[in-house]
């Protein structure tokens, strides 16, 4: 081979490792802006989401200066919720009729109080039903009372 023949191959050799290596580089690409994107839209929805709020039972507890309520004895319900029913007047009712008989002593008298003597060994899901019980009924005063010498 001359050396013509050898500096043509030579130049054709280098012209495609520079097209090679100008492919390699266009196929390469910068992913930080995307990262960077992701956590903006990411702040974006948090910020701009809305909770929902979940309905419960809501007490308005009386003030430190608030003095004694004289009540009489037709003004106080007493329930004792057990773990299987409420004990209510020396019986022991299921929720359904619990609630009516609270739904008819409140159309007598709004004033009533409803007193929940809670007892050690009762589930902590008793006095939650027991007070959802109440809000049902549109009791508005609740006290509540720990049973001593179960």
């Amino acid at each position: 081979m001359n050396i013509l023949k050898k500096k043509a191959l030579i130049r054709k050799i280098s012209i495609r490792s520079k097209k090679k290596r100008f492919s390699r580089d266009e196929k390469s690409f910068e992913s930080s802006a995307m990262g960077d994107l992701a956590f903006l839209l990411l702040i974006f929805f948090i910020v701009t989401s809305s909770f929902m709020i979940r309905q419960g039972i809501f007490f308005s507890l009386p003030s430190n200066t608030a003095g004694v309520v004289r009540l009489t004895d037709d003004q106080i319900m007493e329930v004792a919720p057990q773990n299987s029913g409420f004990l209510y007047r020396g019986m022991i009712v299921e929720r359904g009729v619990f609630l009516d008989t609270m739904k008819r002593q409140m159309k007598q008298d709004q004033n009533k109080v409803l007193i929940i003597a809670m007892g050690s060994t009762v589930k902590y899901d008793r006095l939650v039903d027991t007070l959802s019980v109440a809000k049902e009924a549109g009791i508005r005063r609740v006290s509540l009372k720990q049973m001593n010498g179960e």
